[in-house]
């Protein structure tokens, strides 16, 4: 059974069929010079670079650059078409619902690995729920002298994790996340604060987590919301 195949400087032609034998079946991890371009509800194009291009299993596609942990561009679960013209090779990833579309147009003979990953066992101590009574029964550390007003609070969109009041009679609405705090997590919390705000309420928002992507941070900042640091562990 296949575990691992490395090919250095691999020619168009075999990328071509590369891919046609092992989409879907093996993972394959690509590295060469290449532009990225993606269409769909908006629109980028990243100019060219040696970037690191992985394929899985489920036809995920992520195409990463030498800093950060989120990729620069991704599709999950897509269709696969590759072209070669006389100045590249085109990677088309399509998504139907929605429907996006990443171009990867690589100039050079890239490295190719082929692998057969496998999944184990996945244990994670300390759940979402244990962070919500943590920030709850430490209301402090959110904003000092600030009290408990609720947990898990119904409203019209969804759960509230934590309602905290500050010492001067603000409202302060904590949305929590045991891993790193992402975009949609943002957005929920906007959400909840729009409601709020909507009842002329005085109320801010926070993201309590142990860690927020660069994304997530700057869409926080710019909505005038906060962010707090906390870990379980």
């Amino acid at each position: 059974m296949l575990e691992e195949v490395l090919l250095p400087n691999v020619e168009w032609g075999l990328l071509q069929e590369i891919l046609k034998r092992n989409f879907k079946l093996n993972t394959l991890v690509i590295i060469g010079n290449c532009e990225v371009v993606y269409e769909g509800r908006a629109s980028s194009k990243a100019s060219e670079a040696r970037r690191l291009i992985i394929i899985k299993e489920d036809g995920s596609l992520l195409i990463h650059e030498g800093v950060g942990i989120e990729p620069i561009n991704w599709q999950p679960n897509a269709s696969l078409i590759s072209n070669i013209s006389d100045e590249y090779f085109e990677l088309t990833a399509i998504r139907s619902r929605p429907r996006e579309v990443v171009k990867v147009f690589i100039k050079d003979r890239p490295h190719v690995m082929v692998l057969k990953l496998r999944k184990g066992a996945f244990t994670i101590k300390g759940t979402e729920d244990d962070l919500i009574n943590y920030v709850a029964s430490n209301p402090s550390i959110i904003e000092e002298n600030a009290k408990l007003v609720a947990r898990e609070f119904i409203t019209p969109h969804g759960r509230v994790d934590v309602i905290l009041r500050s010492a001067n009679d603000e409202l302060i609405l904590v949305e929590c996340k045991r891993g790193m705090a992402d975009l949609d997590a943002v957005h929920q919390l906007l959400r909840y604060v729009d409601y709020y705000r909507s009842l002329g309420l005085k109320v801010k928002g926070v993201i309590a987590s142990p860690s927020i992507s660069p994304q997530a941070l700057k869409l926080l900042l710019k909505n005038n919301l906060s962010y707090v640091k906390v870990s379980m562990r």
